[in-house]
């Protein structure tokens, strides 16, 4: 239960994610200019979400696995130093800055709608999950961390990490299904955004505190 309890709070951290509201923004707007239904708002979003899904569940698989290979001390080194490049970052954004990782996305974004409609949308999402774990991505090193000193190694943290990504997506699902009722894409995005780097911040200081618990363990 308490695994469960760590896997929420870091993956609902994970969740509020700079980069990918960006892109997933471009992306809706590009869908609703193009097809002015609902509809198909809906059904690219969805298909994005897919991606990002399939692809962070596979990424989070090749971190588990490399995980299994290293000692508790690595990892609680690794995690140390991620958490404060995360808080590093939250205070840059905070200061006006924003994640350069999102421009590529930006601009493939209305290309892959417009060239490989709802195909184009989920091999976008499964790409940019592939580069998230620089945007964001502690909140995942910190929880297969914690999974591993709990025992779940290798394909045993799966059931754990496709829950973990239902948590992680659903903020995205939510804003496909604002925007396609409500065609109000830029407000959405700005409303969840706005929170996104204290989120930078608080996912940094829990991965510093896993990587001191981790180092404990061994």
């Amino acid at each position: 239960m308490r695994l469960l309890g760590e896997l929420a709070a870091l993956a609902a951290l994970d969740s509020i994610n700079p980069c990918t509201f960006y892109i997933y923004a471009v992306l809706l707007l590009s869908v609703s200019l193009k097809e002015r239904r609902s509809r198909a708002v809906l059904a690219a979003g969805l298909a994005f979400v897919a991606g990002i899904y399939a692809g962070y569940t596979l990424l989070g698989l090749g971190i588990a696995g490399a995980a299994s290979r290293l000692s508790a001390w690595l990892l609680s080194l690794a995690a140390g130093a991620y958490g404060v490049y995360n808080i590093a970052v939250g205070l840059y954004e905070l200061r006006g800055g924003r994640p350069g990782l999102q421009r590529p996305g930006v601009r493939l974004a209305p290309r892959a709608v417009r060239t490989a409609g709802l195909l184009g949308a989920a091999g976008l999402g499964l790409l940019l999950s592939f580069t998230l774990l620089p945007c964001s991505g502690g909140p995942l090193v910190a929880f297969i961390v914690l999974a591993r000193a709990s025992g779940y190694q290798g394909l045993a943290v799966l059931p754990l990490l496709m829950l973990y990504n239902v948590i992680f997506v659903s903020p995205l699902v939510g804003m496909g299904l604002a925007v396609s009722a409500l065609y109000r894409v830029e407000r959405v995005q700005h409303a969840v955004t706005r929170a996104a780097p204290y989120a930078s911040i608080a996912a940094g200081a829990a991965l510093v505190a896993v990587a001191v618990y981790v180092a404990g363990l061994g």
